[in-house]
């Protein structure tokens, strides 16, 4: 008769079902992991494993916890416990030493993942977008999921009686981690997109629809030199934009209708001043002159010597700048079809001739895949669900949306991260 450890050594005769089992627990638990994230975010452990580790980069748990404001004796094996399920999912790295009294002792060092919560001056910070994940408001509606599908409107409306939106405008502090965080994504997002995209080049005037607090511009900018940028978001996110030395600011719309009235009018200029009048058949005409004193004139206010780069506040669904390259980078997925193809009409009117958009956002696979990034875009629709009402669009959805304002070519120029496409949108 075999022994009792012979049988509890045998392997099992249906591993498919064993890991169909344990694949399905670990999905059932799979929210834990995001808390145990969160929590090493808001205590700086990746931090203080960055800037203390020794020479072979790791740190025993103990050597941690002494970095942190806290007298509990406990705090060594506590942390050891959330380290370690974060070095099972290859976010720390792991090595075992043993102690003069014959303890083992874990040590946890930083994967090329964990790179990306460090925080540093070169930019490159996902913190502060896990962070923004996790206020309550933002997390509670997730139990309402289901609402969504039984239910029409936008999910987060539908709960608190404001959008999205709406509720980071009227936080600041909230309001102040969501741009930072949009901030931080971009110093990572764009720096792939400047070494891979050419087609800043030969662009005069950059406009950056939705542009947060201008960090994307700012890099747009600083390597093309002969590009003049304005960011155009709304009047509370531009607040934030005079963090930028270079910057001038301006909490309302620009008088691009117009191109620099509303400034002549404050300096007491009547807009007569500029108006040809012809009699013929009694009627009144704007003359050529106006225009061309107003566009040599504007480009001296809006754009002054010193300064290339421009903020305006306004609503990108009434009207947007007028350039001769218009971006919108990961913003379509915030909105319905319905409110992107208003959008790029405004965007298509805002273009000078021969223009062009240029989309920066998430593609979706066609079909289903489990790749990684195909699993991160499904992930972000999901929360676009919940959030704010848009979705994630395959390749040919936004095609099918540039049709439907008289583009007159599309074209997906390259893939960065295997994530996001950037797209030319031609007038």
């Amino acid at each position: 008769m075999a022994s009792k450890e012979n049988q509890w050594n045998k392997p099992s005769i249906n591993k498919e079902d064993d890991d169909a089992f344990l694949y399905a627990m670990l999905l059932s638990t799979s929210h834990i992991f995001p808390m145990a994230l969160n929590a090493a975010i808001e205590l700086n452990v990746f931090d203080i494993i960055a800037s203390r580790a020794n020479g072979d980069g790791y740190m025993s748990p103990s050597e941690i916890a002494s970095q942190l404001p806290t007298k509990n004796p406990d705090a060594p094996s506590l942390l050891d416990r959330m380290l370690r399920l974060l070095a099972s999912h290859s976010l720390l790295t792991s090595s075992i030493r043993t102690c003069e009294d014959g303890r083992v002792e874990r040590l946890y060092g930083l994967s090329p993942a964990a790179k990306f919560y460090v925080q540093n001056e070169d930019g490159g910070y996902l913190g502060s977008l896990k962070l923004i994940n996790f206020p309550r408001k933002a997390a509670e509606v997730w139990f309402h999921l289901k609402d969504a599908i039984l239910e029409e409107g936008n999910l987060f409306k539908n709960v608190y009686g404001i959008s999205c939106f709406q509720h980071l405008g009227a936080d600041p502090t909230l309001n102040t981690l969501f741009n930072k965080s949009m901030a931080d994504l971009a110093g990572i997002t764009m720096k792939k997109v400047l070494e891979t995209y050419k087609g800043f080049e030969g662009v005069s005037l950059l406009v950056d629809v939705a542009g947060g607090t201008g960090a994307t511009l700012n890099m747009i900018i600083s390597k093309y030199p002969s590009i003049k940028g304005i960011n155009f978001d709304l009047p509370h996110v531009i607040k934030q934009a005079s963090s930028y030395p270079a910057s001038d600011v301006q909490e309302t719309s620009p008088p691009y209708r117009q191109w620099g009235m509303g400034v002549f009018r404050s300096w007491g200029i009547s807009k007569d001043v500029f108006l040809v009048k012809y009699s013929r058949f009694g009627f009144v005409y704007v003359g050529l002159v106006r225009l061309f004193v107003l566009n040599v004139l504007a480009s001296l206010v809006f754009f002054p010597e010193q300064s290339r780069y421009r903020a305006f506040g306004g609503d990108m669904y009434e009207s947007v700048p007028k350039g001769d390259a218009i971006m919108i980078k990961i913003i379509c997925h915030n909105w319905s079809d319905g409110h992107c193809i208003k959008l790029l009409k405004n965007c298509n009117k805002a273009l000078q001739q021969n223009g062009k958009v240029i989309i920066i956002d998430y593609l979706m696979p066609e079909a289903v895949e489990s790749s990684d990034a195909a699993k991160y875009v499904s992930t972000l629709d999901n929360n676009m669900l919940v959030n704010f009402g848009g979705k994630e669009r395959t390749e040919k959805e936004f095609e099918a949306l540039s049709k439907t304002y008289e583009f007159s070519a599309f074209h997906v120029i390259c893939r960065v991260y295997n994530v996001l496409g950037v797209m030319e949108l031609h007038k």
